[in-house]
């Protein structure tokens, strides 16, 4: 009997240095799992938001402007430190102010790597619209101020065009060139009619735009005048070097560019 009492005791004993080893090990598996999960997502949060190359520099400044991150999909743009627009689907490439107004455009590359542009648009712009035209030309339009301006994605850039007219407007496509007019006067004239009576009518005087896609410069016709009771003018390609219009007593005019922008063809 004393024999296995001994034996147990002197058992018991040697199981303690392995329970303790066991310990050991269970406690430095936590403090060691412990320090992995506090530094480890830290590291690779730090390694995704603040990796920089080429093509991500970090804040891109566009005084008054700035993009952050550069080239990363869900950016934002800034001005004074506040955030005008961000979006999880869209990079964010470029942006400009819409002039005499307090909204911005700017511009985007999509998930599926196409262009596009999209309107910021402050609350003290009244009644303001914006719209794409095709994949190139937008329209924007604000009837509370009169102001009508368009803009073209162009090298990667947004660029608004002629922005010292406040009336562009009537953007036409076609396969290798665009066409816009502005309204360069207006005026009340009086005429007499069939009948005999005076009416008069306020006459608007519109001057045409036109733009080749391979191009940047605009070339404005000069020569060509038109002039409607209408202030809309809706123009219409009949093929690749003439366009057409319909004035307000249903006449219908169609004009050859080439005749006034012969480089452009």
């Amino acid at each position: 009997m004393l024999t296995c009492i001994l034996h147990r005791n002197a058992e018991k004993k040697l199981r303690l240095p392995k329970n303790n080893m066991q310990q050991l090990k269970a406690n430095t598996f936590f403090v060691f799992t412990a320090l992995l999960l506090l530094l480890l997502p830290q590291g690779v949060t730090a390694v995704e938001t603040f990796s920089r190359d080429s093509e991500h520099r970090g804040i891109v400044d566009l005084s008054p402007y700035q993009i952050y991150p550069e080239n990363r999909m869900g950016n934002g743009i800034y001005l004074d430190n506040k955030l005008l627009d961000s979006h999880p689907q869209r990079v964010i490439l470029n942006i400009t102010s819409i002039k005499n107004t307090k909204s911005y455009v700017y511009l985007y590359r999509a998930q599926n790597g196409v262009l596009g542009l999209d309107i910021v648009k402050n609350d003290a712009d009244g009644d303001a619209r914006f719209w794409k035209v095709d994949p190139e030309f937008y329209q924007y339009t604000n009837r509370d101020f009169g102001i009508q301006r368009v803009f073209r994605i162009f090298q990667d850039k947004v660029v608004p065009l002629l922005t010292h007219l406040r009336t562009g407007a009537g953007v036409a496509t076609s396969t290798n060139h665009a066409i816009f007019y502005h309204i360069t006067d207006s005026k009340d004239i009086t005429r007499t009619n069939s009948s005999g009576q005076q009416i008069t009518q306020r006459v608007y005087t519109f001057r045409l735009h036109l733009i080749n896609r391979n191009f940047e410069k605009i070339q404005s016709l000069l020569n060509l005048q038109v002039q409607d009771v209408s202030h809309r003018l809706k123009l219409k390609w009949v093929n690749e070097y003439s366009i057409s219009y319909k004035l307000s007593n249903g006449k219908k005019e169609t004009v050859d560019l080439r005749k006034y922008a012969p480089k452009f063809f």
